[in-house]
């Protein structure tokens, strides 16, 4: 009955278990990213264990975040020029970080990382990458004005800074997607409060716990009898 109790309470905390890891997108196709996430602009889905994105400028920040630094791993799943996977710090302040790596040259490669703000308000720098790349796991961070995008492909790291002269503000943290970018694995440096869980896990809970009834009731029925 402890090992029964002890794994419904592991799932009860899963978001401290993982660490840094909020979002891994591991669930059903769906036409909405998630219960726990308000999207700001355009709209995202879940297709493939990914969040994906049928919209131009899409981006959507994670209820309670409260993060200096947030990442996912980025992919394209396709041609098309102006894809990116984007992070946002800030958002919904008059100071917000907008932190992307993009396809520009439509090739299926992301050759190009930008500092904006807002959602991609493209009025920062827009640089070439160190080289090309098909998939990323991608951070950004931030310590005082100062943002650093730090970017880890093909088993080497590229790192980009730019002083933005403000701090974020208040807001959200989240991430963006444009054209045939796609994203995983959704991670902060403090993971946020988590909300409603979804239909598998309520299911793993409820077995477990009418497992431990079971295993108790057949503990007292052996007293009984003794």
């Amino acid at each position: 009955m402890r090992i029964l109790m002890a794994a419904a309470a592991a799932l009860l905390c899963t978001g401290a278990a993982q660490a840094n890891l909020v979002d891994d997108f591991n669930r059903a196709d769906a036409l909405t990213i998630g219960y726990n996430y308000t999207v700001q602009n355009g709209n995202f889905r879940i297709s493939g264990n990914k969040a994906t994105t049928t919209n131009f400028v899409s981006l959507a920040t994670y209820n309670g975040s409260s993060s200096s630094n947030v990442g996912v791993d980025a992919s394209l799943r396709g041609f098309d020029s102006g894809s990116y996977v984007a992070l946002t710090l800030g958002y919904g302040s008059a100071h917000s970080y907008f932190i992307k790596i993009q396809d520009n040259d439509g090739d299926g490669f992301f050759d190009r990382y930008g500092f904006d703000t807002g959602n991609n308000d493209l009025n920062g720098p827009f640089n070439a990458l160190g080289f090309g790349f098909r998939t990323a796991s991608i951070d950004a961070s931030v310590t005082g004005t100062i943002a650093t995008l730090s970017i880890l492909a093909n088993g080497n790291t590229l790192t980009y800074s730019y002083d933005y002269g403000f701090a974020p503000g208040s807001g959200l943290a989240g991430f963006g997607l444009n054209r045939l970018g796609v994203a995983d694995n959704l991670r902060f440096d403090s993971v946020p409060p988590q909300g409603v869980p979804e239909p598998a896990s309520w299911a793993l809970m409820i077995g477990g716990f009418g497992l431990a009834g079971a295993a108790a009731r057949r503990r007292r029925q052996a007293a009984v009898l003794a």
